[in-house]
């Protein structure tokens, strides 16, 4: 999730940088380290490319600071980084493996103890066939969900961040959703589906 943070201080900082304050960017840049690294992980699944990506974000935001008006620093900084993991895909780099440990819950709706061996070995499987099928979404549906589903990012800041409409955020993240699930259904061993749970 993001950090709670205030949006006036936001402005004082990104008004003391747009004047050259190399202290006050600094400040932000250590407010929002941590989830655009996350996102660009997300998103390109090598934490050296991530943390390339993270750093020339940071970077372009310094050099363009001047031209940021009434957008908030935070979505601003995020649809550099999204451009950023955009270019990485146009270069026909491949995304590397999204880390296990950070799949969510939230896009299948999972919360599974996993006291034993075999749970754990069985919820280590279902923990990489969600990884799998995120990762076979079109660029598109995958940033769309990842903002939403793993970085907790609102439909309001992902649209700002990707320059759509609201309502091509929700139809990204509902389409991506939905192709998850019905990927998963394939496998009613890890994931059952409602009609077999009552069947047994």
């Amino acid at each position: 999730m993001f950090p709670s943070n205030n949006s006036n201080d936001d402005r004082d900082l990104v008004g003391r940088a747009r004047r050259g304050d190399r202290e006050a960017f600094t400040q932000l840049i250590v407010q929002y380290q941590v989830p655009l690294y996350n996102m660009a992980l997300r998103m390109v699944g090598k934490p050296d490319d991530a943390a390339d990506i993270a750093q020339e974000a940071f970077l372009r935001a310094w050099e363009k600071i001047r031209t940021l008006r009434e957008a908030p620093f935070k979505s601003w900084l995020f649809q550099i980084a999204a451009n950023l993991c955009y270019d990485h895909f146009r270069r026909g780099r491949r995304y590397g493996v999204m880390p296990d440990e950070e799949i969510t819950s939230n896009v299948v709706g999972l919360g599974i103890a996993t006291p034993g061996p075999q749970e754990r070995a069985e919820a280590n499987e279902r923990t990489r066939l969600v990884r799998d099928c995120i990762q076979a979404l079109d660029h598109d549906m995958r940033i769309a969900i990842v903002l939403r589903d793993v970085n907790g990012m609102a439909y309001e800041e992902i649209a700002a961040v990707l320059r759509v409409p609201l309502g091509t955020v929700k139809s990204r993240i509902a389409r991506a959703r939905a192709q998850v699930q019905e990927q998963l259904q394939r496998h009613p061993d890890f994931f059952p589906t409602t009609e077999d749970a009552h069947a047994e």
